[in-house]
């Protein structure tokens, strides 16, 4: 029969399970093991996985390439077998052109899997056959093993409880956006779905306690905050100076949509901030009980002062790395650096200043509130 137990000492938080031979084996041990075994499932399902897709697949056998005269242009003559569908197991011959840049096109090698389009006669014999896509799956399936690998590994039950918040928030961002497709409001919809993200992302990871809801009221002032100055200078300035030139493709109104990433996109930061500021409080007081409440808050304050100035610079590096190709390309083409700034990354700009202000509000919130729910503990004494 299995137990459970703890033991003290360097493993006291470490949970172990014993079963009837006094074995002891360490709960990490078994999830991770538990998950290896469903990955590597996986992963040779989705190595297998072609008779499931409509499209037409193809793994490519052979590739001669040959190169045009300035070098420019290559051309990749495919030879490839059919995995799936009428024409499975019938080799077929493609032709793939690129470009030394590859930003619009692909170079392919030995094994890829391929979609295809097919074409044939009566006689089921192919006619012509044509590549319109790379398969990505079995590569993404790998990331995604190393991953969840090295989440359970590390953090063991807290990395499956910080996986399983991340699936619930997929599944709530895909029922936001099918939402909005059926004619939503958009801000209405984002704005009930960050109140799900906040208590599911938190809850799932940090369980019920105090600690869990200081971040909680924390991150929900904090975020608020942060929209309510975005929106009152949106109102004052009309907007002025803020150009969508990245939503031109859009056939909607961009407001809408800026707002919702700006929301959703504050949200991570400043959960994050939250948890680590009351995390630290009821650590530090649960360490020492009778710590004084100076001494406990300035420790608060000093770690929320280090945490801020590396958040915001996170919030840098997110929102402006995503926009460095069109730097490049604006830099090329001989534009000074202060109408990039401006006119093509503005959005950014609003996004990275919006977030650090959310950030620095939800700091002593988050501080105070711990604080308040400590306060039945009687700070400073022997409880």
């Amino acid at each position: 029969m299995l137990k459970k137990f703890f033991i003290p000492g360097r493993f006291k938080n470490s949970v172990f399970i014993k079963d009837s031979n006094g074995i002891k084996i360490n709960k990490t041990v078994i999830i991770v093991g538990i998950s290896l075994i469903l990955s590597i499932i996986g992963l040779l399902f989705i190595s297998n996985n072609e008779s499931y897709y409509n499209k037409t697949i193809a793994k490519i056998t052979s590739i001669t390439e040959q190169n045009s005269a300035d070098k420019q242009m290559n051309t990749q003559y495919i030879r490839a077998v059919i995995l799936n569908g009428h024409y499975k197991g019938q080799e077929i011959t493609l032709e793939n052109k690129t470009t030394n840049s590859q930003a619009l096109d692909l170079k392919f090698g030995v094994n890829d899997e391929v979609f295809v389009k097919i074409q044939g006669n009566p006689d089921k014999k192919i006619v012509s056959s044509d590549i319109i896509g790379f398969k990505r799956d079995n590569y993404i399936a790998y990331v995604t093993f190393i991953f969840v690998l090295l989440i359970l590994s590390i953090a063991g039950s807290k990395g499956l409880k910080s996986l399983t918040s991340l699936v619930v928030n997929v599944l709530i961002i895909s029922v936001v956006f099918n939402l909005y497709l059926h004619g939503f409001n958009l801000i209405l919809v984002a704005s009930i779905a960050s109140f799900l993200f906040i208590f599911t992302s938190l809850i799932i990871v940090s369980g019920v306690n105090k600690k869990t809801f200081s971040a909680i009221i924390g991150t929900i002032l904090g975020t608020l905050s942060a929209m309510l100055v975005a929106i009152v200078i949106f109102k004052v300035t009309d907007a002025n100076g803020i150009h969508y030139e990245e939503m031109e493709f859009l056939t909607t109104p961009p407001e809408p949509i800026f707002v919702s990433e700006i929301l959703i996109g504050t949200l991570g930061a400043i959960m994050d901030i939250a948890i680590t500021i009351s995390s630290s409080i009821q650590e530090m007081y649960s360490k020492n009980p009778t710590i004084e409440k100076k001494l406990l808050l300035n420790s608060a304050r000093e770690i929320g002062n280090d945490i801020m100035g590396t958040m915001t610079n996170t919030l840098v590096f997110a929102y402006f790395s995503g926009s460095i190709p069109m730097i490049l390309l604006w830099l090329k083409n001989g534009y000074p650096l202060y109408e990039i700034i401006n006119i093509n990354i503005s959005l950014e700009i609003i996004r990275m200043l919006t977030g650090s202000i959310g950030i620095v509000v939800s700091i002593p919130i988050t501080m105070y509130i711990s604080m308040v729910l400590l306060k039945n503990h009687k700070i400073g004494l022997r409880s």
